[in-house]
């Protein structure tokens, strides 16, 4: 876990309207975030199966996050990590938080889908396809349950998830005064049941 954690960290350590939004001081957010990532994979993306990494020798340089389709998180894990979330980010983080979740689950779509929330390889291997490998792979996951593939991310994204068929179908704004992002969305795989 503390693999994903660091890759995580430093991916969106700049130039990421979120991570801007939620800890806009850099300093707060290079403290802050690593705490947040712990709590965030141990009590939602790994009890969901929505963690996967990238490996070379051994050294995991890229981690995928997601929420998988249907996915609630039990009301007792919730309990757990509120307080352990507020302690780690700290009142006004946690709020601003709370307003990303709330934007994602806002821009769900109805169909069946899977919903990509962190994509990060290890900035110092600059376009090696790593970030491409990991969404190739979510891709398929998503396909193969005939489910549609979905996320947020910034205008300058916008053109790498267009590179993997990912429509931009509308703007979606983090509470009421963060970031207005693009919502994408990879239609669900057409699966012939003959």
């Amino acid at each position: 876990m503390e693999d994903m954690v660091r890759v995580i960290a430093l991916a969106f350590e700049s130039d990421d309207p979120i991570e801007d939004y939620v800890f806009p001081d850099p300093a707060v957010r290079r403290r802050r975030t690593p705490g947040m990532l712990r709590v965030l994979i141990r009590h939602r993306y790994l009890p969901a199966e929505g963690a996967i990494v990238a490996t070379v020798d051994d050294t995991v340089v890229g981690a995928l996050l997601w929420i998988p389709h249907g996915y609630r998180n039990p009301a007792w894990r919730e309990a757990i990590s509120g307080p352990l979330l507020l302690w780690a980010m700290g009142p006004g983080a946690t709020r601003r938080g709370i307003e990303v979740d709330a934007a994602i689950a806002g821009s769900a779509p109805a169909e069946p889908h899977n919903y990509m929330v962190y994509l990060g390889a290890d900035p110092t291997i600059p376009r090696s396809g790593i970030g491409r490998a990991l969404t190739q792979w979510l891709i398929a996951e998503s396909d193969a349950h005939g489910r549609a593939l979905c996320g947020i991310c910034k205008d300058g994204n916008v053109r790498y998830y267009q590179a993997f068929d990912f429509e931009r179908l509308a703007g979606t704004r983090i509470g009421s005064s963060g970031p207005e992002l693009n919502f994408m969305l990879h239609p669900a795989s057409r699966v012939d049941a003959g």
